[in-house]
């Protein structure tokens, strides 16, 4: 398989590593990294095209310099833990002597975050990007991975992020889509036909424009209310992001369970009267919503804290 990487030197363009580290001890890391964390993010196409050849077209080069820096720092990420370890047929061994000395795991465990805050942030810039220049990338958003939100009134990253911090990760925007399918079809599925739901995602009026704003705003805050207590996600002071399981303890200082419940309690209100904001101006403005039809609405339970064990 052809990667965006090419030789040690292609590395040492966007990682600081040893003089005497070589291509064929990390080539295999490449690989693993660009099938784990950017093929599946870029599309088979786009992917192939720049491991063929580099692009001349001024966007779609700084996005395939950004993809060879995430490449780089995320197979230096998954290969750290190896590099200081000797693999023979006589057993595992660490190198050692009188001027050396392997680090410690703490080293380790610090360097290999900053290595991966760093291969994401590239991933990130490159995706917005490409999301903010849909036109030069067009073998990409005729791909599942660019599709997978159409059906949904959120689609963007930097929607998403508006109403709510994800830190403008796409890599989170993604794992938060099944909640956000869930949330689409419990609330809004329910009341809208299918003909007012596509009036609302294509509507031009700036009434209907400010109804799918009240929606998207709507979404993203059932999402979150929904995604509070899943442990695939840390919410911190900062915003959220998406929990690795390759790197425990990854984004400390998680909100206590007080202020998590507090945090579900105001983004399903938020969420509830957002949609009761959409739905006021769909109903005050029926010439621009020809196919709504009113429909019984399904009763929310909110979440109140009684502080006892179960509470509702």
């Amino acid at each position: 398989m052809a990667t965006l990487l090419k030789t040690i030197d292609d590395v040492k363009k966007y990682v600081s590593v040893s003089k005497n580290t070589k291509w064929e001890s990390l080539e295999p890391y490449v690989l693993q990294a660009d099938r784990k964390y950017i093929k599946n993010l870029v599309g088979d196409l786009i992917y192939d095209d720049y491991a063929a050849t580099e692009p001349t077209d001024a966007k779609q080069k700084q996005v395939f310099e950004l993809l060879r820096e995430a490449s780089a720092n995320l197979a230096w990420f998954i290969y750290l833990p190896l590099a200081n370890v000797n693999v023979t047929d006589g057993g595992i061994s660490v190198n050692s002597g009188e001027d050396y000395k392997a680090a410690e795991w703490w080293q380790i465990r610090d360097l290999r975050r900053s290595l991966l805050d760093a291969g994401l942030m590239a991933l990130d810039e490159a995706l917005k990007i490409m999301e903010a220049n849909e036109t030069d990338f067009i073998t990409w958003t005729a791909t599942e991975s660019y599709t997978v939100f159409n059906e949904l009134f959120v689609k963007k990253t930097e929607t998403f992020d508006r109403w709510f911090s994800i830190n403008t990760s796409r890599k989170t925007f993604l794992a938060l889509r099944p909640a956000m399918l869930e949330c689409y079809h419990q609330y809004f599925a329910k009341v809208f036909n299918a003909a007012t739901i596509a009036t609302i995602k294509t509507g031009v009026d700036d009434v209907q424009k400010q109804v799918l704003q009240f929606v998207q705003a709507s979404l993203v805050n059932y999402t979150v209310s929904k995604v509070v207590h899943n442990g695939a996600f840390v919410l911190t002071s900062s915003g959220m992001y998406q929990q690795f399981d390759e790197l425990p303890g990854y984004k400390q200082n998680p909100l206590s369970a007080e202020h998590l419940h507090t945090l579900k309690v105001d983004r399903l209100t938020a969420g509830e009267e957002y949609f009761k904001e959409a739905i006021r101006l769909i109903e005050a403005n029926a010439d621009l919503f020809t196919d709504y039809e009113t429909k019984a609405t399904s009763t929310v339970v909110s979440v109140k804290n009684t502080k006892s064990t179960f509470s509702l």
